[in-house]
């Protein structure tokens, strides 16, 4: 039993993790905004406040946020795939524990033998863990759990549509930093034609004086 409940253990924080992961960018996103927007000096918001905090924003967003949202979208499709090339070793795994505790349930309780008992024991636990399922009626033990096969390939899936997630996020981060660098762009301008006219304005107060 505490095979099984180990097993249902890993697939829980499996799945609680696959799901977690597709949202880590963009709470990632939110958080250097935040990040960034907190450490403005109050100063700044006298000219070049909105260059420097956009300059900053699009640093984050380039070096810190992308490359971590890239990072996320290549591993998930590999960890996917890692899980899928599981299934077969613990199909395998089903099949021969399956046989080998049949073969012991087959066997004659009038040969002793001093290993027989702990023999059947450790092949119904086995068969427990991998399959989910009771030793004598071959029916579900617990219906959370259908066994390692099954859930290797629910997390597998799992994992493969946060990647598709992922790579959705890792898009919509290359569009933020892209837009941060056009804004980025506009305020330089802004600041600039603001910094001419404040010029001509004092150049004017000196003329008429």
């Amino acid at each position: 039993m505490n095979h099984r409940r180990h097993a249902l253990t890993c697939s829980a924080h499996s799945r609680s993790g696959a799901r977690r992961s597709a949202l880590a960018v963009a709470a990632l996103a939110i958080l250097l905004l935040l990040a960034s927007v907190a450490a403005s000096p109050a100063g700044e918001a006298k000219g070049g406040g909105l260059y420097l905090a956009l300059s900053r924003m699009a640093r984050l967003s380039t070096h810190q946020l992308r490359p971590r949202a890239a990072q996320l979208a290549a591993d998930l499709p590999d960890s996917a795939a890692r899980l899928n090339r599981l299934q077969e070793p613990a199909s395998t795994a089903e099949t021969q524990v399956g046989i080998a505790l049949g073969e012991l349930q087959q066997m004659s309780a009038l040969t002793y033998d001093p290993h027989y008992a702990p023999a059947l024991v450790a092949a119904g636990r086995a068969f427990v863990a991998i399959t989910g399922q009771d030793p004598l009626t071959r029916t579900a033990i617990n219906p959370e759990y259908l066994g390692l096969d099954h859930e290797l390939a629910a997390n597998a899936s799992s994992v493969e549509r946060s990647g598709r997630d992922a790579a959705k996020a890792l898009g919509a981060v290359k569009r933020i930093s892209r837009e941060l660098a056009r804004s980025k762009r506009r305020a330089g301008r802004l600041e600039r034609a603001l910094h001419r006219l404040q010029a001509r304005g004092t150049n004017t107060g000196s003329r008429s004086q």
